[in-house]
């Protein structure tokens, strides 16, 4: 997948079970559906 910003290929990482795909170049991140409901879920219960 390329990055909508720069047209850079995006990095897929994995975060306390939570794919985030990130530009190297612009730093912007890309969440799937349901994957910022994840991250939010989990900042509410540490």
């Amino acid at each position: 997948m390329q990055c909508p910003e720069d047209n850079t290929t995006l990095v897929m990482t994995d975060r306390a079970g939570v794919e985030i795909d990130y530009c190297p170049q612009c730093r912007g991140v890309w969440l799937d559906r349901g994957e910022l409901d994840k991250v939010i879920e989990r900042s509410t219960t540490q």
